[in-house]
């Protein structure tokens, strides 16, 4: 996902569902290290998180099945990731080299980049899709939102308006037209896809949830909101990815403002997954300026 610039105008829309604790947003300690006894999960079952570094070079970190540590020994994917201003995953990607990806270049093209099933090279060659997307200031995967199979996008435009993109399949045109949600998103300063749907950063450090809805009317993907809680404008940036600890539930990385990386399991909460407690993982993470 994408950091995002911060967006000065303020908006308050109505506050709809249920608050989730805001106890649920403040770092505590580490949990212990898993079991040795468990089995180790197939690379398919296992998520995977990308890093670019200031130099533009993309690395994989590959999930160890486990939430500590979570991540093995990075590997490097290849340089020239700079020329991308936004890269987001669709849906999560995984260690078995699944899971695609959207970029839009500093000339407003979009490309796509499909899994390729191999963990050593885990996208295939990218295809152009069009032109026209530096009108958004934001593209966030929004997993399958419509529940129909396919990994759709979201895009939110300079006046805070939010476009949904439904996925079709096909990685030579992946998204349906665009379909408006709705406006007031400029109060966001940070979208990730998590799971079927997204978190909402607003300019003040609270964290929302916006959980999909699984209709096929592209007008209405998500429900309204819900409030996780507060505090997470400790982050520079933060990224849903795929289960970490096989519980079928995503999971969340943070890097704070110090480059220290914390990852937070996925609970239910009141009728959705949100993010539990931060587990520090440890620092140096200010070597990336984007993580997916």
């Amino acid at each position: 996902m994408l950091r995002m610039q911060r967006i000065r105008r303020r908006f308050r829309p109505a506050l709809i569902a249920a608050a989730v604790a805001a106890s649920l947003a403040l770092p505590l300690a580490a949990a212990g290290p898993a079991a040795a006894s468990a089995q180790p999960r197939p690379a398919s079952e296992r998520t995977a998180m990308y890093a670019r570094d200031h130099d533009g070079v993309l690395w994989q970190y590959e999930g160890t099945g486990w939430t500590v540590p979570p991540f093995r020994p990075r590997a490097r994917i290849g340089g020239g990731w700079d020329e991308y201003v936004q890269i987001t995953s669709l849906g999560g990607t995984s260690a078995g080299g699944t899971g695609d990806v959207a970029a839009v270049d500093r000339s407003g093209k979009l490309y796509f980049y499909e899994g390729s099933g191999d963990p050593s090279a885990p996208f295939k060659s990218r295809q152009a899709i069009g032109y026209g997307w530096d009108r958004y200031i934001s593209i966030t995967g929004a997993g399958d939102a419509n529940n129909d199979g396919k990994n759709d996008l979201v895009a939110r435009d300079t006046d805070g308006g939010l476009y949904f993109y439904a996925g079709t399949g096909k990685p030579s045109a992946p998204f349906a037209p665009p379909v408006r949600v709705g406006g007031g998103w400029q109060v966001y300063d940070h979208l990730t896809t998590f799971g079927n749907g997204l978190l909402a950063r607003d300019t003040d450090g609270v964290l929302w949830k916006y959980q999909a809805t699984g209709s096929s009317d592209p007008s209405r993907p998500f429900e309204s909101r819900a409030r996780v809680g507060g505090g997470w404008n400790i982050y520079a940036d933060f990224v849903g990815i795929r289960d970490l600890d096989g519980d079928q539930l995503p999971d969340l990385a943070a890097r704070d403002l110090d480059g220290n990386l914390s990852v937070y399991e996925g609970m239910r909460y009141q009728g959705r997954v949100v993010p539990n407690k931060a587990i520090p993982i440890g620092g140096g993470w200010q070597a990336y300026d984007l993580l997916f």
